[in-house]
């Protein structure tokens, strides 16, 4: 928060007290959507390259994120709903964050591959409004999941992957009310839109026309809408702490009437029709908390811990339109996949310090855990514990706002050489550059 905006929130608080080897060619398919809803619906799974998004603004990221209680700018209703309770007038940030994913994958033969680097590029868009004393309206519109991989189109693994592209819009409507003796409280509505774009290799045959880089190929898609809701709590029984809490629900995803388009050469064309298929899954709970310090105005700590259930991802099952052929009169309709996935949890640390009346600087740390088992560990999903350093700076001159920070995300070397059943054995060893820039005005409204 910014010097101004402590200052009017200090005249606002005398109001009121505030506050987972590719399968067999009868399976290609099964294996493949699996690994597509993985990558489209899996927070986690999106997060193994870094882009589980969370960076949805310069002035929260420089934090690293730890903004539960923090009510900077609009953008903190990510993290939780009620810090708009304690934002004046009219506010608006647009944010755009850029991945830069590295990393090396190294088979239990010795075999290095690197992935092609590709800049990815996230926007985000939030506003606020004080309309009363005691109701504040808000709404974002960001990207919360996000996943681009690129392999090279010969590696040894191009049977799970080449290339890989989630893109999901999350449209967040928020209301809250307060600050009633420094307590707030938030509601809002998720509407999430989620599209899969994905080509892999399949090692069968000789290579069909087109493709004599690749060889056999398929190209997997599909889009589908999911809605929840959110809810937030805020309390500050002083001006030195703020106390913060934030919930968001599960989403049921489905799927019906995503694509799988094969090209194969004889004679195993027959086994891979081009057809339609369906599969759903819900999404976890997320949970938030957070406490902001003030030792003094113009300097701020918190300290947020975070937990996402993702224990109830154990398993997939989707079915196939037309099914693939296991013998000349018997095809497989329905797939079934364990996934075995576990709850994950976050510690964040950040700090704020206005040094000046018009430039801030920011630094933050995150310990980030991994879910997904050994055992189903790939290269389209190459996740592993994190930990992710941040630094920033802000600026804001006569209402303008501006923010810009850069977090390192460093992925512990993972090693699946020794573990049975895993699809590629191998090492992974993985960094994301993440840079974010926002812009923002507060128009002094005076509420109704």
């Amino acid at each position: 928060m910014d010097l101004h905006h402590r200052r009017l929130r200090r005249r606002a608080l005398k109001k009121e007290t505030t506050m987972h080897t590719f399968l067999r060619s009868r399976c290609a398919l099964a294996a493949l959507v699996v690994l597509a809803f993985a990558l489209v619906f899996a927070p986690r799974a999106a997060l193994a390259n870094g882009f589980f998004v969370q960076e949805v603004s310069g002035g929260g990221m420089g934090q690293a994120g730890a903004v539960v209680a923090g009510a900077g700018s609009p953008s903190s209703m990510f993290q939780n709903a009620a810090n708009i309770g304690f934002l004046p007038g009219l506010q608006t940030e647009l944010t755009l964050t850029t991945y830069i994913p590295t990393g090396t994958f190294t088979s239990a033969a010795g075999t290095s591959t690197d992935v092609r680097v590709v800049p990815i590029y996230v926007p985000h868009l939030f506003s606020s409004w004080r309309a009363t004393d005691w109701l504040a309206v808000g709404a974002g519109v960001f990207v919360d999941f996000g996943l681009a991989i690129h392999w090279p189109y010969d590696w040894e693994g191009r049977h799970i992957v080449i290339d890989s592209g989630l893109t999901s819009y999350t449209v967040n409507p928020n209301i809250a009310f307060g600050p009633f003796a420094g307590f707030v409280i938030a509601a809002g509505f998720d509407a999430k839109y989620g599209a899969v774009d994905i080509k892999r290799g399949l090692t069968l045959g000789q290579p069909p026309a087109g493709e004599l880089d690749v060889g056999n190929t398929v190209h997997l898609g599909g889009d589908t809408w999911g809605f929840g809701g959110n809810i937030g709590l805020m309390y500050q029984p002083a001006d030195w702490v703020r106390l913060g809490a934030a919930y968001r629900s599960t989403i049921k995803m489905s799927i019906d009437g995503g694509r799988a388009d094969f090209t194969v050469a004889e004679p195993f064309a027959p086994r891979f029709p081009d057809q339609d298929f369906s599969a759903t899954i819900v999404l976890p709970h997320l949970i938030s908390t957070g406490v902001r310090f003030w030792p003094m105005e113009t300097l701020s700590l918190e300290l947020d811990f975070w937990a996402t259930l993702w224990s109830s991802y154990d398993k997939l099952k989707f079915k196939f339109s037309e099914g693939l052929a296991e013998g000349p009169d018997k095809r497989i309709m329905e797939q079934t996949e364990e996934k075995n996935y576990e709850d994950f949890f976050q510690v964040r640390l950040g700090t704020e310090w206005w040094f000046h009346k018009h430039f801030a600087g920011r630094l933050g740390i995150m310990l980030d855990g991994n879910v997904v088992p050994d055992k189903t560990l790939d290269p389209m999903l190459p996740d592993g514990h994190r930990i992710n350093t941040t630094i920033g700076f802000g600026t804001e001159w006569s209402g303008f706002f501006a923010d810009l920070a850069y977090m390192l995300v460093a992925v512990l070397p993972r090693d699946t050489s020794g573990v049975e059943g895993n699809p590629i054995p191998g090492k992974y060893e993985f960094f994301t550059h993440v840079v974010s820039v926002s812009a923002g005005y507060r128009f002094d409204i005076a509420p109704l």
